[in-house]
């Protein structure tokens, strides 16, 4: 979603507030007083200009202290309470500001029906899908559907609801409407390509898919077409032309970078820096004993390369009812930009970190459990969390050197199937996983990832565990069994059903589908079907294929 989501109101739209009344003859002229200094008065008209301005700026805690006041001026404006959840969404405070978004879904639901506007329960369901609540999500689609019946927007954003929780045969009616109200806009028609696809309507989801490509509307979607259209050829066993499709796919991305080079060195760059940075000397610069003295909880991270498991994992051990698990958490990124302002040293951590005091550690050791607290409630303080995230991997050196004592569950998975694996995804292009986005550069960023475990994985003070991705579908409960032990924790059955909790879950990663069904194991070994592909790319992959133990 993007950051104007919250559009400002104009003057003749209904008011936000529920009066049924136009804005300029309701809020647009209103002075309110607050309890800012006695005798003054709140212009909500240009607190509310003033906010979107901010927010335009993406100055977001100027934004919440605006929407603040706007809120305390008017309660039950939802637009004003929607948006003071926005903007600290948008500041990583994400249970803070959802609070606030469920509270505007609330008021929505009821003044919806007077105003008879469904523009801002529209947006606000986006948004909400967004930060991954689908019940209210969906429940504001639903109303906003009875409102506007015929409105693609509000038809699409409903079968979004639906297929982020894999309600895909609920979703496909609503998404044929979709695309028989819009027959030439190509998202629309991918997205029911790809429900159809799931509800075993596979000869029309391909027929669709072609249509998309032969009329190429737009180039992003085009790419898309060529990537959804490789998945479905792989599944229907036609490996050459789904490799095709793929790289066609592959190429179109690429073409339509606007990084410059530079900005896709980036990762490696880091990698590089990490690996000479973060000697032994550092990494051991200080004893457990000497860190480890404020009784704080021992976290557990779990990481590894990109599609090798760790969302599996984390939705096993997620099962525990000892275990708060995280999803894609960004808070170790957080600790990370708390380093960069504590030392004032970027782009370098291995630098800030040895600029660091006893006391300086003790400060990032209290702010990591503070967020995390404010994220997943005072129960994180008296269970074990694992922190879940595949790109921590990159900043293991600043994790190692703040928590000593952190078990490490590292995930692996034959290095062809990954390539294969992030080959088949859409990735969007950050700094993270532009060179994602074509074959060459995935085996390259492989090589570096794993190239940076192996050279720091005997260094580091925490325990770790390697985690092989084939022995967790092949072997379930003796592999899992050793992992509950690795965290100190006795077995728990109910963990076997971890995709029964998978169900109607929002889950942020591309394998939100895959875990919601019980283990499978056609994703072991499924690299064989386009051995000849790996040509090119083997020179990257082979010492770490020997390293792991996937020669035979």
């Amino acid at each position: 979603m993007n950051q104007s989501v919250f559009q400002k109101v104009g003057r003749n739209d209904p008011c936000t507030c529920g009066s049924g009344k136009k804005y300029k003859a309701c809020c647009a002229n209103s002075h309110v007083a607050v309890n800012t200094p006695i005798g003054s008065l709140l212009d909500i008209n240009s607190l509310l200009q003033q906010a979107q301005q901010a927010i335009a700026q993406a100055d977001f805690k100027s934004a919440e202290a605006l929407f603040r006041q706007l809120h305390q001026a008017k309660p039950t404006d939802a637009y004003f309470l929607a948006s003071l959840g926005q903007a600290l969404c948008w500041q990583n405070l994400r249970k803070n500001g959802v609070g606030y978004l469920l509270q505007a879904a609330k008021l929505l639901e009821r003044q919806v029906l007077k105003t008879r506007d469904p523009h801002l329960a529209l947006e606000l369901s986006a948004q909400l899908l967004h930060w991954g609540e689908v019940n209210a999500a969906e429940r504001l689609a639903r109303l906003v559907v009875s409102l506007a019946p015929n409105a693609p927007a509000a038809l699409n954003n409903l079968v979004l609801c639906l297929t982020r929780v894999n309600r895909n045969v609920e979703a496909l009616p609503f998404a044929k409407k979709v695309a028989d109200l819009l027959p030439n806009n190509p998202g629309c028609q991918i997205l029911l390509a790809l429900i159809e696809d799931k509800t075993q309507q596979t000869e029309s989801a391909f027929t669709r898919l072609e249509a998309v490509i032969a009329h190429n509307l737009n180039p992003e979607q085009t790419a898309r077409a060529y990537l959804e259209l490789g998945g479905l050829l792989d599944k229907l066993g036609r490996y050459d032309e789904a490799f095709i499709a793929l790289t066609k796919a592959s190429e179109a991305h690429s073409a339509l970078l606007i990084q410059h080079p530079a900005q896709r060195e980036y990762l490696f760059e880091v990698l590089e820096q990490n690996t000479l940075g973060f000697t032994q000397d550092l990494l051991q610069q200080w004893t457990r004993a000497e860190i480890v003295v404020d009784n704080l909880p021992t976290p557990a991270f779990l990481m590894g390369f990109l599609r090798s498991g760790t969302t599996l994992t984390e939705q096993v051990l997620g099962a525990h009812p000892q275990i708060i698990t995280t999803d894609e958490s960004t808070i170790v990124h957080e600790l990370v930009q708390e380093l960069e302002a504590l030392t004032g040293i970027k782009q370098n951590t291995a630098v800030a970190v040895k600029a660091l005091t006893l006391a300086d550690i003790q400060g990032l050791r209290e702010f990591y459990w503070r967020r995390m607290q404010e994220e997943y409630g005072p129960e994180v303080m008296c269970k074990q969390l694992v922190d879940k995230n595949a790109l921590n991997t990159m900043d293991l050196g600043v994790i190692s050197v703040i928590f000593p004592e952190a078990k490490i569950i590292f995930a692996l998975r034959d290095p062809r199937d990954i390539c294969l694996s992030c080959f088949m995804q859409a990735f969007s292009a950050t700094p993270a996983t532009v060179n994602l986005l074509s074959w060459s550069g995935i085996a390259r960023q492989y090589a570096a990832v794993m190239g940076y475990w192996l050279a720091i994985r005997g260094l580091i003070q925490p325990t770790y565990l390697e985690l092989r991705y084939e022995d967790t579908v092949t072997e379930f409960d003796s592999t899992y069994r050793k992992v509950f032990e690795f965290l100190g924790l006795p077995w728990h059955a109910g963990v076997e059903q971890f995709h029964v909790r998978a169900k109607g879950k929002y889950i942020s990663t591309p394998s939100f589908a895959q875990v919601s069904q019980p283990v499978y194991k056609k994703s072991v070994a499924r690299w064989k079907h386009y051995e000849s592909e790996f040509s090119t790319v083997i020179k990257d992959l082979q010492a770490y294929i020997k390293e792991f133990g996937y020669e035979s």
